[in-house]
């Protein structure tokens, strides 16, 4: 077997020359990351000795990628996913004390509508409700005030509005401003296990690989105020399938959540429940900004 590369800088011209192309780009962090992009791609190929044929079907993979991509379904993400990427650049740019953070996914759309905070999301579609509740805090446990919340889920069946023509597309999907003191409340349903798109090229790459292509039930939750550090996470329900094998590497310990019963009867009456109702309570702790970041 070939010994390793990679951590050897290539002496040929070539990766040289490369290199150096970047090397008087007018943002220093983009020379530098393009740099070390070229070096690691190049000892890829010196590594694995690519053949012609290879190196046409991953760029044959990228163009059908592209044009699987679109507004609601992003290719890329997904494939960013599942070579566990998302979840590195997640462990080295997360800035440490606050809450964890988790894959952003190919479902998140920026458009979705504000919704009164402790707006009821489900519509009488099919589901077991569950009130999601909490605080956005500092890393003092300090309130703060005015964050917002983006949140996203799959449905009952589920899927996805962009994977399901039946759904409307801002089903179960909202942005909600906390209040004064941080606080967020939403009516939504229990969340369900879920397989990543295997109708693209990602697919394909999954099911010749003989990988899992299953997600443990989530939440999908950004949370971002002025001066913090915006985070972008997951809640898993505990006691969910893949927990321990999701195929995009998402789960964190701390983001293992436990759906309970919850016997409020002013938030029965609000949303029109019998209790006891289910509930999931969880704090999200951002980090503030400094000049670094």
């Amino acid at each position: 077997m070939n010994k390793p590369t990679f951590s050897q800088p290539l002496n040929n011209p070539v990766t040289q020359d490369a290199v150096a192309s970047f090397s008087k780009a007018s943002d220093p962090r983009l020379a530098e990351v393009m740099g070390l992009l070229v070096k690691h791609l190049h000892a890829f190929v010196d590594e694995s000795k690519l053949s012609k044929a290879e190196w046409l079907q991953g760029l044959a993979f990228l163009t059908a990628a592209a044009q699987i991509t679109d507004h609601e379904r992003n290719e890329f993400s997904l494939f960013s996913d599942i070579m566990g990427i998302s979840s590195m650049v997640d462990v080295v740019s997360q800035p440490p004390g606050g809450t964890p953070s988790s894959v952003l996914g190919p479902f998140h759309n920026h458009d979705s509508l504000i919704q009164a905070n402790g707006s009821d999301l489900t519509k009488a579609q099919a589901g077991e409700r569950v009130w999601l509740h909490g605080q956005v805090l500092d890393v003092h446990q300090n309130p703060i005030p005015n964050a917002q919340i983006d949140f996203w889920q799959n449905a009952d069946n589920g899927l996805y509005p962009a994977q399901d023509s039946a759904q409307d597309p801002q089903n179960l999907r909202c942005k909600i401003n906390c209040d004064a003191l941080g606080r967020f409340n939403l009516l939504t349903i229990r969340p369900h296990p879920y397989t990543v798109p295997t109708d693209g090229p990602v697919g394909a790459l999954l099911a010749a690989s003989n990988r899992g292509i299953w997600r443990p039930a989530h939440f999908h939750i950004i949370v971002s105020a002025p001066g913090y550090v915006g985070l972008v996470t997951e809640l898993f329900p505990s006691g969910s399938d893949y927990l321990h094998n999701d195929t995009v590497f998402g789960v964190r310990p701390g983001l293992i959540v436990d759906i309970k019963d919850c016997n409020d009867q002013d938030v029965a009456k609000r949303f029109g429940l019998t209790a006891p109702f289910k509930e999931v309570a969880f704090d999200f702790s951002l980090v503030q900004q400094t000049s670094a970041s």
